[in-house]
């Protein structure tokens, strides 16, 4: 029920970040929870809890023309053996400190409203692109948790292997119904599928330092065309 004062936008916004990814595991999808971007190499998706930097490392690829493809829930859809990540909507929502490191181009910033100190913004105007057709997934990237990064911390990307990618993968999958048992079971096969993908599932430890992210980018672009 929605209370009385909440803006408009700020239903909207809970729709389709909660209650849309819900909806869709009901009907047997796979949605991540997780920011991804297209790069020529195919969509990189950076997946965690909240506030470990997915919409930060995103953001700083949209920045440098990398069409956003979601900010938070990356559906997936694993058509005749090809995995591709949908785009959802084209909006994103970062915290001021990242709007100012970053820069927003001009473009206008709206208080989330649920969440204090967040801001929004349109990904689809000016020098924040979106992406609006499914794009081929080339790697998954599950963040390192802040509190096992210490200091200035080298980038270090590693691989996942079948075991601990179904793990990541359960573990950031939005889910609504676990009394379902013929869902449940058809969920578990679709992430085991994609956990024995090679070179798919990787772990990415990274200082949380703007002045690194160009380094941290390249790091990313560098290790997906490899």
């Amino acid at each position: 029920m929605r209370r009385r004062g909440t803006p408009p936008q700020t239903v909207a916004h809970l729709f389709v970040t909660h209650v849309l990814p819900m909806a869709l595991s009901l009907r047997g999808r796979l949605v991540l929870h997780a920011s991804a971007v297209a790069t020529p190499h195919g969509a990189v998706a950076f997946l965690g809890a909240a506030g470990q930097g997915k919409s930060t490392l995103s953001a700083s690829f949209v920045r440098q023309a990398f069409p956003l493809i979601t900010d938070d829930g990356l559906l997936l859809d694993d058509n005749g053996g090809m995995l591709v990540g949908v785009p959802s909507y084209p909006e994103m929502r970062l915290w001021p400190d990242v709007l100012s490191a970053l820069g927003h181009g001009g473009l206008e910033a709206h208080d989330v409203g649920h969440r204090a100190g967040k801001t929004r913004l349109s990904a689809d105007r000016g020098s924040w692109p979106f992406c609006r057709d499914p794009v081929q997934v080339r790697r998954l990237y599950v963040l390192v948790p802040p509190e096992t990064r210490a200091g200035r911390c080298p980038i270090r990307i590693t691989a996942c292997g079948p075991r601990d990618a179904f793990i990541e993968l359960f573990k950031h999958t939005y889910r609504l119904d676990l009394d379902d048992r013929t869902r449940l079971r058809d969920e578990l096969e679709s992430i085991v599928r994609i956990a024995a993908r090679p070179d798919l599932v990787h772990r990415l430890a990274f200082p949380r330092d703007f002045r690194r992210l160009p380094a941290v980018q390249a790091a990313i672009l560098e290790h997906c065309g490899t």
